[in-house]
Order: C-alpha cells, then sequence, then structure tokens
C-alpha cells in the first residue's frame, strides 16, 4: 500500500469515529429530556390541582369565593313610593325681607365713603358723600316754590281784606286764590323732591344708613360718577341667614314647599336643617337649573353672605325604581344587565328595561324588585368571571 492510500484509510477511520461519538452523545442528551419530561409531570400529577377563584353555578349564575365578593358594593333597591335625596349645590344669602338698599336720588359723584363690606353700621350712620349739581337745582327750585307761595298767601289775604271793604271785585279775589293754591301744590312738590336727597345743603348729598346691619355689598369708589337710582350699598341683617340652591329640573316635580333639607356647610362639622320656603318660577337656560330658598331651622353665627355649601334636598320618589348607573353593565352594544345577589357568594347576570338617567341614578321600567340586593360597584369583576366560564 502507498503511503498516499495509507492516508486516505486513516481519514475515512477518522471521521466514522467522529460520528459514532456525535450519534453517542445525541442519544445521551435524548435521555436526559426524556428523564426530565417523566419527572415533570410525575411532580404534575403528585401536585393537587389549584383551586379556581370562580365556579359554575348553574345556569345564569357566577359564584365568586368570599375574598372576592369583599370587592364588591352591593345596596338594595329602594322601593318606588320612599323619599331620596336631591343634591344641589347652594349659596348663603341674607333674607330678602331683611334687607335694604341705599341708592342715589340724582345723578351724582362720590367724594367719599365712610362704609365698607363688613362695617356693623345703625340706622342713621354715615355711609357717604357726594355732590350733585341736579341737587343744588333741587334746592334752589324748593327755595323759589317757597318764595311764591308766601307771595301768593299776601296776595290772597289783600284780596280778602278788600272784599271785606267791599272795594274788591270777585274776579280777583279767585285768581288770588287759584294762585295761593297752584304755589302750595308747587312748594309740597319741590319740599318732597328736596326730601328724597336726604340730608345736606346746595350741592352735597349725605348717604345714611336706613337700617341697623352689617354692609353687605358696596358699588362706589371715591370720585365714581352715578346715575339716578343706582344702588351704593345693601344693607343685611346677620341674624337672618337663608340658603339658595339651584336644583336640577328633574329634581324640581319631587319637591314641596316645606320639604325637610339638610345643609352640608364646610367651616362647620355637623350639617344644618331646614325647610323649602318657595321655588323660583323660571330655569337657567343653560344649566337647566331653578332656584329654591331654603329657611333654616335655626341661625348659626358661622354663616356669612356668599358662602358655598352643599345641600340635600328631600323629594318623593317618582313611580320608577332608581338605582345608580354604575350597576348598569352594556352587553352586545344594546342589551342592560345588572347582577343582583343570590346568596353570599353567588350572583345572577338580569337583563333590564332601563329610563333616561339623570344626575348618576337611572329609573328600572322592569327587571328588578324592590329589595333586590345589586351590585352597584364592581359589576365588571363578575362579568369577566362569567365570560371564562363561557
Amino acid at each position: 500500500m502507498t503511503i498516499r492510500q495509507q492516508g486516505a484509510a486513516r481519514r475515512h477511520v477518522a471521521h466514522w469515529t467522529w460520528r459514532a461519538t456525535c450519534v453517542a452523545a445525541l442519544a445521551a442528551s435524548l435521555g436526559a429530556l426524556s428523564a426530565c419530561n417523566d419527572s415533570t409531570a410525575a411532580q404534575q400529577a403528585e401536585a393537587p390541582p389549584r383551586q379556581a377563584s370562580l365556579q359554575p353555578a348553574g345556569q345564569g349564575l357566577v359564584r365568586l369565593e368570599p375574598a372576592a365578593v369583599k370587592m364588591l358594593t352591593i345596596d338594595t333597591v329602594a322601593p318606588a313610593n320612599g323619599t331620596q335625596l336631591a343634591w344641589a349645590p347652594a349659596q348663603v344669602a341674607f333674607v330678602e325681607d331683611r334687607t335694604a338698599a341705599v341708592a342715589v336720588p340724582v345723578a351724582a359723584r362720590v367724594v367719599s365713603v365712610q362704609a365698607h363690606v363688613g362695617d356693623v353700621v345703625k340706622a342713621g350712620d354715615v355711609l357717604a358723600t357726594l355732590v350733585s349739581p341736579d341737587a343744588l337745582r333741587t334746592r334752589h327750585e324748593l327755595a323759589a316754590a317757597r318764595g311764591a307761595r308766601d307771595v301768593a298767601a299776601v296776595e290772597a289775604q289783600r284780596q280778602q281784606t278788600m272784599m271785606d271793604k267791599g272795594v274788591g271785585t270777585d274776579v280777583e279775589w279767585r285768581a288770588a286764590q287759584a294762585r295761593l293754591r297752584e304755589s302750595g301744590q308747587e312748594l309740597s312738590r319741590a319740599s318732597g323732591t328736596v326730601a328724597l336727597l336726604g340730608s345736606g345743603d346746595g350741592d352735597r348729598i349725605v348717604l345714611r344708613a336706613s337700617r341697623a346691619g352689617v354692609i353687605a355689598e358696596r358699588r362706589a369708589q371715591v370720585g365714581a360718577a352715578l346715575d339716578a337710582g343706582a344702588v351704593v350699598f345693601t344693607i343685611g341683617d346677620p341674624g337672618a341667614m337663608n340658603i339658595i340652591a339651584q336644583v336640577f329640573e328633574s329634581d324640581l316635580q319631587g319637591i314641596r314647599s316645606g320639604s325637610p333639607v339638610q345643609i352640608e356647610v364646610q367651616q362647620l362639622p355637623q350639617p344644618l336643617s331646614g325647610k323649602v320656603r318657595y321655588m323660583g318660577a323660571t330655569l337657567d337656560k343653560d344649566s337647566r337649573r331653578a332656584s329654591v330658598v331654603i329657611d333654616l331651622d335655626q341661625q348659626s353665627p358661622a354663616l356669612r353672605a356668599g358662602m358655598q355649601v352643599r345641600v340635600g334636598v328631600q323629594t318623593t320618589a317618582t313611580r320608577d325604581l332608581m338605582i345608580p348607573v354604575t350597576a348598569v353593565l352594556i352587553k352586545d352594544e344594546s342589551r342592560s344587565v345588572v347582577f343582583v345577589q343570590r346568596s353570599d357568594t353567588e350572583f345572577e347576570a338580569r337583563s333590564v328595561q332601563l329610563g333616561r338617567p339623570a344626575h348618576g341614578m337611572v329609573p328600572v321600567i322592569g327587571g328588578l324588585q324592590p329589595g333586590d340586593r345589586i351590585v352597584v360597584r364592581g359589576g365588571l369583576l363578575l362579568d369577566g368571571a362569567a365570560n371564562q366560564l363561557l
């Protein structure tokens, strides 16, 4: 055998030796993998089955473990003939009959202000001083009317004396009497106009408090020009407060005069109580709310005009059952479903017919009865559990 033939023979033997080694290694790996799988299968067979958190409980029912039930909020459907609270934002205000407005009698300009919002005043206290050309003219008219009346009185007396002596004429006497009446009427008119100006003289007008109380509003600054009739100050009685609530249109039908009211004031630890005095006759076109005036059962010194509060007005329930909108799930884009509790851990997915929702509540036309226990929060948990059982 030549040297080349011997080299080829050695290479052939080495090749088959390498293949045999690879096959042996692969067989050993497969054996180890098979043993691992057998061990895992044995462990799975020996391990007890894990208990599920939900179990099928019959047609249309879902059963949860007690721990999962604690995650739900469950409430009872109230009877339709009961009462409920209609909550609304409100504001503290002075009782209208116990307030007074101080207005400008004629066009004027403010020269000084002696009272400010929050000041406690007595009747007759000076609030502000104004200057007005119209006031000066009015007072001059009064002086002229008084002089004209005095002249007319003297002339009427002279004509009466002449008539008594028989030298006067009836026509002149009657004319003098007519001028006296006219001048008297003009003097009365001028006196009344000056009386509206209040105290002061010349072109000065002094505004005074018409009643005791606290300055609730002030609408003028020094130098401001005011039209006749403009309200400069509003004086309210701090011991006479009421509440003005803005109630939704849909809640008004269940409210009556005298309906009990609960008033929550952030600054007070306990709510106040009151009763509906009257309801406004018009609705705000944007908010669809109407004003409801509430009288307090007892005045509180902590209340201030303008405070924002929250009121719950007791209303008579409608003929439909009412449930929270959070209790309703929409299925198949058209079907409304509510989960009803059948036992401590069992719940039924029940289809219901609903009306139009308003303020977080929706009327139930069919599908529920008073006393039913329904899931008002957490229904998605039950819905997901039901889907897993399908």
